[in-house]
């Protein structure tokens, strides 16, 4: 690699030389007319070691410090000679990082970063890039992040204004966990994303109950590479934020390792892209205590959940409130007081096209941009136009078809791995469920019905998420809206039941029994259901 090009690139290459925030890059990067030129001219540096008097490495380090010179001053920020010191050995450092890309061409970094096509890269020209990271700039010392990677939805991180951030200890009791739940849960159904760190505890506990609403969003921002997302036993949390629309981000390149130090860093991305911060609960030296006070220094409303002063999982909390860090949670049912109102999601003036402007995902979306087919994505929530997607500068109308057929779309994330034991869709099954259930279904009820069994056969009750990626898979693309209105009729004629956010298909033997046992009787007719929820009276 002897050169960048495209400014997604530059940026993630730069990012791998800085190996996390770094107020240096950031300032040479405001001295420079685009981070391609930066990174040029950081190529061009030489290896650290090169000898003294050689005039292109001579040439490429004036260059260098008048980047750095010009952005500082533009950063509002003044410059000693020791800043300039440090500013060699640090630029020495980025140069030596950089070292292992010089040997691989351009491909072969593009194909690195983008992890072989698993994650997107967005910058801050993007339409989905969250205008309020730049508060790291403009409002502390630190370096906002030159790029973010992701799967999942990118319009996940604009969907809403005012996001809300749930954090708190790992190791959380009870009653924590509850809190968090509630919070992320009631803000998730009014429309709000909810922000945290898909760790266990406190974190899953509000990635969770966001799921739970029912189509609500949620992101989880990570210390690390998305290579290295973790825990492990979060891994199907991790699946369903990105299968409801939510987002998996971090400003790190995919094989990162998420070092202790790095955590720390995490945090103010989680306190920047949040308008409100609520933590649930957190002990003396918690994590989410150090998300409280970025939030603090950015501006945001800090809440914290009180508790008895006589455990020690309530202390850090405790204190934010003493000390006047933050207000005090009233209530963890009613946020009115913490959120705006109830919204539906919010989208770009335009459909991000995935390997166009910032955003990217493929070698081949990046080189073949004028032949590229129509991205179609999961239709957002509660939405039942059809899909915008853009072909070069043209919005195109695709509507929702329930198909058998791909349709010669391009599959989303959740079509990428089939699940061996999952059968082939079977039009013929669909009018024998019909028949079997001895209902008056529609086919599209029959067919969710399906989905839902096959779900339940292969893992258990699914979610929302793991239901809309099913019938994907199976060639039918429905809104949330919709498929919730499918849900309520299923729901009715006693076929399924709602349980903690799953999708339950009831026993058809049960379901038998209970239609035997309502005909034999005078009273008026009750779902088969009925006996989860008390019988008739």
């Amino acid at each position: 690699m002897t050169t960048v090009e495209s400014d997604w690139l530059a940026r993630a290459v730069l990012t791998m030389a800085a190996d996390g925030p770094d107020a240096f890059m950031i300032a040479c990067l405001l001295g420079s007319d685009q981070a391609a030129d930066l990174c040029r001219n950081l190529i061009e540096l030489g290896a650290p070691n090169q000898p003294e008097g050689d005039s292109p490495h001579d040439a490429a380090r004036t260059s260098l410090d008048e980047r750095f010179l010009k952005g500082t001053a533009r950063w509002g920020r003044q410059t000693s000679p020791e800043d300039l010191t440090r500013f060699h050995k640090t630029s020495d450092t980025w140069r030596r990082r950089l070292t292992p890309l010089l040997a691989m061409d351009t491909g072969q970094v593009r194909t690195m970063m983008t992890g072989g096509g698993q994650f997107w890269v967005m910058t801050p020209g993007d339409s989905c890039w969250p205008g309020q990271m730049d508060d790291l700039a403009r409002r502390s010392d630190w370096a906002p992040p030159l790029c973010l990677w992701g799967r999942g939805d990118p319009e996940a991180l604009i969907c809403c204004d005012r996001p809300l951030a749930v954090v708190g200890s790992r190791a959380c009791d009870e009653y924590g966990r509850s809190i968090a739940h509630q919070i992320a849960r009631q803000a998730a159904s009014q429309g709000h994303l909810v922000v945290s760190g898909g760790a266990m505890g406190t974190d899953a506990a509000a990635h969770w109950g966001a799921l739970a609403a029912g189509g609500g969003r949620t992101v989880a921002v990570f210390a690390g590479g998305l290579r290295h997302m973790g825990p492990k036993r979060n891994s199907r949390l991790f699946e369903n934020i990105e299968a409801d629309g939510g987002a998996l981000i971090s400003e790190l390149p995919p094989d990162t390792i998420p070092e202790a130090r790095r955590f720390l860093l995490r945090n103010r991305i989680i306190a920047a892209l949040a308008f409100d911060i609520v933590v649930a609960q957190a002990r003396h030296r918690s994590g989410a205590l150090n998300t409280a006070n970025w939030g603090v220094e950015l501006g945001r409303r800090v809440l914290a959940a009180p508790g008895r002063i006589d455990q020690p999982e309530n202390t850090g909390c405790n204190r934010l409130i003493h000390e006047g860090k933050a207000e005090l949670l009233l209530s963890a049912s009613d946020i009115q007081d913490i959120c705006h109102p109830a919204h539906a999601p919010i989208h770009p003036g335009r459909s991000v096209q995935q390997g166009t402007s910032g955003l990217v995902k493929t070698t081949e979306d990046h080189e073949h941009q004028g032949s590229m087919q129509p991205t179609q994505r999961v239709p957002p929530l509660d939405c039942d136009h059809p899909i915008q997607t853009t072909h070069g500068n043209q919005p195109l109308q695709i509507t929702l078809k329930q198909s058998g057929t791909n349709g010669g779309r391009l599959p989303t994330h959740s079509q990428h791995k089939e699940h061996p034991s999952t059968p082939p869709s079977n039009p013929g099954r669909d009018c024998e469920c019909e028949k079997t259930d001895d209902l008056p279904l529609t086919k599209e009820e029959a067919t969710v019905l399906a989905a839902i069994r096959t779900c339940q056969r292969r893992g258990g009750p699914p979610m929302m998420g793991q239901l809309r990626a099913e019938l994907a898979n199976q060639g039918h693309e429905l809104s949330v809206r919709h498929l919730m209105q499918l849900l309520g009729s299923l729901e009715i004629c006693g076929l399924i039941s709602l349980q903690n956010g799953c999708v339950v298909a009831e026993d058809q033997k049960n379901q038998a029994f209970q239609r035997q046992r309502s005909k034999s009787t005078t009273q008026p007719s009750a779902p088969a259901d009925s006996s989860l929820r008390g019988g008739t009276k």
